[in-house]
Formats: structure tokens, sequence, C-alpha cells
């Protein structure tokens, strides 16, 4: 398939369990995705997250295109932001995992950021911690 073909998923989308796009040449996702599992992002081409996000399990996005998080975004399980080129995390996120950090360019914890398992910094130095974070296990560098 030439590659200036450019793939769209239907929108909106509703997978009943995990929607695995790792490696995926795609570029974008429906403007409203629901997986009722876990959403496989690692080493593709999706630069941003849909507004219309509903995610059940955890979030992959090591090694991706990804750019920026949306603001109040909310992950039930582990988010993976490994490798990644995102420089910041948006207020109110909440993570009901683990939140893994490491080979990003962050170096602050945002306003209202919400944790419920572990971050993982993997070596990076976070600079600034917002008072009003909320992490309900460790931080490991």
């Amino acid at each position: 398939m030439p590659s200036s073909v450019q793939l769209d998923l239907p929108d909106p989308l509703n997978v009943k369990g995990n929607l695995n796009l790792e490696k995926s040449q795609l570029t974008r996702l429906p403007r409203s995705l629901t997986v009722g599992g876990n959403l496989n992002l690692a080493y593709s081409q999706i630069m941003q997250l849909p507004r219309k996000l509903k995610v059940k399990g955890y979030i992959n996005l090591a090694h991706s295109k990804i750019q920026q998080l949306n603001n109040g975004l909310q992950v039930v399980g582990d988010l993976s932001l490994m490798g990644t080129a995102i420089k910041q995390l948006p207020p109110y996120l909440y993570v009901g995992g683990n939140l893994y950090l490491a080979h990003t360019k962050i170096t602050e914890l945002p306003e209202y950021l919400t944790v419920k398992g572990n971050i993982y910094l993997g070596g990076i130095k976070i600079q600034k911690m917002a008072e009003t974070i909320n992490i309900g296990g460790n931080i490991y560098q």
C-alpha cells in the first residue's frame, strides 16, 4: 500500500475489548473513541488523543509521536509516556494505576495531578511539584 494513503478509523469508534495500535502508521484517532479494555499506542505515529476519549484500562503511549495530553485526561489504569517528546503534563490528570515518565522532557508535576499508584521517573529530574498533587504510592527516581 502506498505510504501516501491515509487510513482512518470509523468515528465514533467503540471497542469492547483492547485496542492495539502498536507501531501503527495511523496519525489520528477518531474524535470519539471508547475502549472497554486497554489502549496500546506504543511506537505509533499518533500525535494527540481525542477529546472524547474513554479507556477502561491502561493507556500505553511509550515511544509514540504524542506531543501533549488533554486537560483533565482520566486514565483508569497505568499511563506510560516513556520515550515521548511530551514536555508537560496537563492539570487535573488522573491516573488510576502507575505513571511512567522515563526518557521524557517533563520537569514538573502539575496542579491537581492524581496518581493512585507509583510514579516512575526513570532518571528525569522534577524541578517543581504543585502542592495540590495526590500520589497514592511512591515516586521512584
